[in-house]
């Protein structure tokens, strides 16, 4: 009997070491944070977003070429900054003229899955996102 558990042991801990080890898992997971609003400055080369975590804690963040900063916003400010910049958002899409298709876009704005191009020719647009992004930029 003594024998028969001996030999399980040794066996067991065999196979223990021969078991591959568990590869390592991205911290870029998209069910992790769901991204409220976007803002891509393609002339800066810059992304502005706000994220909401599955624990409903909201960051502000910023990824200019390799350099990438994050901001914890509390729950109230989030909201805040959200609906002033749907309040822009819509008010850019339905309100104010559309931009032409071959114009050079400047502001790619992106909310909920719908995305806004805002070209260098587009006075009006970049008149009503540009005093938001200078203060989102002022978070920094």
């Amino acid at each position: 009997m003594r024998f028969a558990i001996l030999l399980f042991l040794v066996s067991f801990t065999s196979f223990a070491q021969h078991a591959s080890q568990p590869v390592k898992e991205s911290s870029s997971d998209l069910r992790s944070g769901i991204v409220m609003f976007s803002i891509e400055d393609t002339e800066e080369d810059a992304i502005y977003w706000l994220e909401r975590t599955a624990n409903l804690d909201y960051f502000l963040r910023m990824k200019e070429g390799d350099d990438e900063k994050i901001r914890k916003v509390d729950t109230r400010d989030a909201k805040k900054v959200d609906m002033d910049f749907a309040s822009r958002f819509l008010k850019c899409q339905y309100e104010l003229p559309p931009s032409s298709k071959d114009c050079k876009v400047t502001l790619r704005l992106s909310m909920k899955g719908e995305t806004q191009d805002i070209c260098k020719k587009d006075d009006k647009k970049a008149q009503e996102m540009m005093p938001f992004l200078k203060a989102l930029m002022k978070r920094f």
